[in-house]
């Protein structure tokens, strides 16, 4: 059973009208400059980072300096340009990043966890749960870790209905910090194990350098 037979059509990607270089807006085009041009461009194709050959997704997950954090960042394999977290071309290639919520009230979890970009974190379904019956919760890769935060809504009803069908998924911290540090914001990417482990390996030499290296 593929993502397709789960959750049938998606909505369509936005089309750009602007060279690749330009983003279109209601008065003027504004031509990108300095980070925006690091970034995969909207170009209307929802599977571009799908393998037409049914192998892994065209993307290696990279190191990556921001705003005085390091935190991991999709890279995509043909151009070496960064993925924007949001981009909803991820979801076609199996691909879900949530940005956490509820460490606040879990702040002595989320400090005891290792939540450093590269680490292993645990889904825990929570079918249960008062509040929203498609929760998924994150806690350390730890036995016996204590819930930590919880992913969005919005990603958290997918990702439910996945591992209510058995999918074998895993996640990683793409933002966070390490065990006994104090931790505001946990970002983490859950995919397919397989495709995890892809995305963890090294990134090719032969391929484009990333965007922010050149």
């Amino acid at each position: 059973m593929g993502w397709g037979d789960l959750f049938g059509g998606r909505a369509s990607e936005p089309v750009a009208n602007a060279q690749d270089t330009v983003v279109a807006t209601a008065t003027r085009s504004v031509p990108l400059t300095g980070q925006d041009r690091w970034y995969v461009p909207v170009d209307g194709n929802r599977d571009r980072f799908v393998d037409p050959d049914g192998g892994m997704p065209l993307l290696h997950l990279i190191r990556y300096h921001s705003g005085g954090e390091h935190v991991l960042r999709l890279c995509e394999d043909a151009t070496g340009l960064l993925m924007g977290p949001t981009d909803r071309r991820l979801a076609p290639a199996g691909i879900y990043v949530s940005n956490l919520r509820g460490e606040s009230y879990h702040k002595t979890a989320c400090r005891r966890g290792n939540f450093s970009p590269g680490t292993a974190v645990q889904l825990k379904r929570e079918p249960n749960n008062s509040h929203d019956p498609f929760a998924v919760a994150i806690t350390a890769d730890a036995d016996g870790a204590a819930v930590a935060a919880y992913v969005n809504k919005a990603k958290a009803r997918t990702l439910a209905k996945l591992l209510d069908h058995g999918t074998d998924l895993a996640a990683v911290s793409l933002r966070g910090t390490s065990s006994n540090t104090a931790c505001e914001q946990v970002s983490v990417l859950v995919t397919r194990a397989d495709v995890m482990a892809h995305l963890l390996s090294p990134r090719p030499r032969h391929l484009p350098k990333p965007a922010h290296q050149r």
